[in-house]
């Protein structure tokens, strides 16, 4: 049993996924006694991230992405809207017609109802590099970490009490809560209801050896794909990168699961869909079973954007929460968003739009 009712705790992060090491490593940065512990406007926020990642490689002699570059595809509308909005950020980019799009990346065949924008500074994410990363930079700075500890009650005042099954209870001033899927159970005064998604994410492999070097991420994009003429599908993809010579391509859409507990099964229409968009547009990619499926968990709003917000009247408790696929992507900027929070500052950037009155009722009474 550990001991340690007798500590204070400047932060304790809950969830030591990858926005509750963010947000404890900038905490432990800044000299805060920190302790993060687990059970087993977004373009401002990118710009952040892409910041923080590029001191950290210099940190720490790592290359923790690789620059790709991004291909949204859809129909005109859709990436005329997309250009209009990553250009008033001044963010460089192409728009490319269905001949472009087909011509630099072979793999494609696209008609002409087709259109699609090029961010050259998109890329692909190496995710366990990116959690050791920072994980290690927040031992670093004096922080504490211990897993197998799950709370089963928040006391909130001046001082937190945190309850767990096994463990004295342990007292901090202040607390971010990022604990994913858990946030309902962990929080329930919190009436934002979040709905937890398992996906399926298949990786296929080119039909023939020779077309190997088309999938690699020299020569392919990191691809998000909006397909109107399909029923507004949404599908996402990256190059060979997780598995030697497969790429990965799967829908926007899941299972529903409860926290906790994996889902009884996996709906096959979720691997049958982004199998139909690869028979009809990438001929080059064998279609007819996927070389793998691995399933990827997502917390989702209701509306889909992030939860981001005090709890209640407690300016001591942050809560980081369904942040509905994007969040691992902009965790650096999230960490510092958070952690500026909980200390009283103001964040340095806008997030009314995530705050958790945009709900009605948000906090149960």
């Amino acid at each position: 049993v550990m001991r340690m009712s007798d500590e204070l705790w400047d932060v304790v992060v809950i969830g030591s996924g990858i926005i509750g090491t963010c947000a404890a490593y900038h905490a432990a940065k800044e000299g805060l006694r920190t302790l993060k512990i687990d059970q087993a406007a977004w373009i401002p926020i990118v710009k952040d991230t892409y910041e923080q990642i590029e001191e950290l490689e210099k940190i720490r002699d790592e290359k923790l992405w690789l620059n790709t570059g991004l291909l949204w595809m859809g129909s005109e509308s859709y990436v005329n809207k997309l250009g209009k909005t990553i250009g008033d950020a001044g963010c460089d980019h192409e728009i490319l017609d269905h001949k472009q799009i087909n011509d630099r990346f072979p793999l494609f065949t696209y008609g002409s109802e087709w259109k699609g924008l090029y961010d050259p500074k998109g890329g692909v994410i190496l995710a366990d590099k990116w959690m050791w990363a920072f994980h290690n930079e927040f031992l670093r700075h004096g922080g504490a970490y211990i897993d197998w500890i799950k709370i089963t009650k928040i006391e909130e005042g001046d001082t937190i009490t945190l309850h767990s099954q096994y463990y004295d209870p342990i007292r901090c001033k202040r607390m971010i809560v990022a604990s994913g899927s858990w946030i309902n159970e962990l929080v329930p005064s919190l009436n934002v209801k979040s709905k937890n998604i398992a996906l399926s994410v298949c990786y296929w492999k080119p039909k023939e050896e020779r077309d190997s070097s088309l999938v690699s991420p020299d020569r392919m994009p990191v691809f998000i794909i909006d397909d109107q003429f399909d029923g507004g599908r949404g599908y996402f993809g990256i190059p060979t990168v997780d598995y030697p010579g497969a790429i990965k391509f799967g829908e926007h859409g899941g299972d529903i699961f409860e926290a906790g507990k994996e889902p009884e099964s996996h709906e096959k229409i979720f691997v049958e869909r982004p199998r139909e968009h690869l028979k009809k547009f990438w001929p080059l990619i064998e279609s007819e079973e996927p070389f793998r499926v691995d399933h990827c968990k997502y917390t989702m709003s209701p509306d889909g954007a992030y939860l981001i917000d005090y709890l209640g009247d407690n300016k001591n408790i942050v809560l980081c929460s369904m942040l509905s696929g994007t969040g691992f992507k902009c965790a650096p900027a999230l960490g510092r968003i958070v952690n500026d929070m909980v200390q009283g500052k103001e964040p340095p950037f806008d997030i009314s739009i995530f705050r958790a009155n945009r709900f009605q009722k948000p906090f149960a009474q």
